[in-house]
C-alpha cells in the first residue's frame, strides 16, 4: 500500500480529511437510510429486555435469589454479545467488491474506510446496551444503589463493544457473508464458554489460559458479579439441609472472582475492544494489499 506520508506520490485523489469526511457522511447515510432496521434491532432490545426482567422478577437475596440473579446477569452479556456480533458480522465482506473497486480507483484509503464504518454505527452500540439495562435492571431487582445501576450500565455497554468489535474482526477475514455467518458462533462459543458460569475460573485447564484472557463474558461477568454482591452483607438461607453463602463476598469465592480485579475488568474490556479492531483492521488491510 502507499505511504500516507508521501502526498507526492500518493494513488489517492484527495488529501486525508477529505476522504475521511465524504466517506464518514457516506457511512452515517448507510446508517440511517434504513430506519425500520433500526426499530427493528431496538423493538428486539425491548423485548428480551422485558422477557428477561419479567422471568426473572423481584428476585429476592437467598440461595435461589443467587442462583437466578447470576444467571440474568450472564444472560444480559451473552444476549449483547450475540446481537452485535451478528449486526456487524457481514459489514466488510458484503461491501468488499465496492470497497476494493473504489480503493484501487484512489477514492479513499483502508484505514479512512474502516474508521468511517466503525464510527457511524457507534452510536447505536451505545444506545442499545443503555436501553436494555435501563428496563431488566430493577426488574430483576439487581442492587439498588444508583452507583450500582450506573456501573452496570457501562459494564453492559464495554461488553456490547467488545462483541462488537470481535464482529468486525470475523467480518474482516471472511471471504463472504455465508463464510461470517457460518464461522461466528463455533468461535464465539469457547469465549462464552469461559465467562465463568459453564465453567468455573479456577478450573480452566492450563492449556486453555490464554483463551480465557480473551473471553469479554469473563470479564464482563466478574464485573457485573462483583458490582452485584460486594456490598451485600446479608443473604437469607431458606433451605436447613443444604450450606448457604452467608453474604456477597461468599458468593464471588464461589466463582473464583476477586473484588480487587473490578478495575482491571473494565481495563481488559477497553483493551479487547481495541484490540479486535486493530486486528480487524489488519486483516482488512493484509487483502487490500494482497489484491494489489
Amino acid at each position: 500500500w502507499s505511504d500516507p506520508f508521501n502526498n507526492s506520490v500518493s494513488m489517492y485523489k484527495a488529501p486525508w480529511c477529505a476522504q475521511f469526511r465524504a466517506v464518514f457522511w457516506r457511512s452515517w447515510l448507510s446508517v440511517n437510510k434504513e430506519p425500520v432496521l433500526i426499530k427493528v434491532r431496538i423493538l428486539q432490545t425491548l423485548m428480551v429486555s422485558l422477557m428477561v426482567g419479567l422471568i426473572y422478577f423481584g428476585q429476592d437475596y437467598d440461595q435461589d435469589g443467587v442462583m437466578n440473579i447470576n444467571g440474568a446477569l450472564f444472560i444480559c452479556i451473552s444476549n449483547m454479545t450475540f446481537q452485535n456480533v451478528f449486526a456487524v458480522i457481514t459489514v466488510f465482506c458484503s461491501e468488499m467488491p465496492v470497497f476494493m473497486r473504489e480503493h484501487y480507483n484512489g477514492m479513499y484509503r483502508t484505514d479512512v474506510y474502516f474508521l468511517c464504518k466503525t464510527l457511524a454505527e457507534v452510536p447505536i452500540f451505545l444506545v442499545i446496551p443503555v436501553l436494555f439495562t435501563c428496563i431488566m435492571y430493577y426488574m430483576v431487582g439487581l442492587n439498588p444503589d444508583p452507583s450500582r445501576f450506573f456501573q452496570a450500565i457501562a459494564i453492559i455497554t464495554l461488553v456490547s463493544n467488545v462483541a462488537t468489535s470481535f464482529g468486525y474482526f470475523i467480518s474482516s477475514v471472511s471471504s463472504s457473508i455465508s463464510v461470517a455467518l457460518s464461522i461466528g458462533p463455533p468461535i464465539v462459543i469457547p469465549f462464552l464458554l469461559f465467562g465463568g458460569f459453564f465453567l468455573n475460573v479456577g478450573s480452566v485447564p492450563p492449556y486453555f489460559k490464554w483463551l480465557s484472557y480473551l473471553s469479554w463474558f469473563k470479564y464482563g461477568n466478574e464485573a457485573l458479579l462483583i458490582n452485584q454482591w460486594d456490598n451485600i452483607e446479608e443473604i437469607a438461607c431458606t433451605r436447613s439441609n443444604t450450606t448457604c453463602p452467608r453474604d456477597g463476598h461468599v458468593v464471588l469465592e464461589e466463582y473464583n472472582f476477586n473484588e480487587s480485579n473490578y478495575i482491571w475488568d473494565y481495563i481488559w474490556l477497553v483493551v479487547l475492544i481495541i484490540g479486535f479492531r486493530v486486528v480487524a483492521f489488519l486483516a482488512l488491510l493484509y487483502r487490500t494489499s494482497r489484491r494489489r
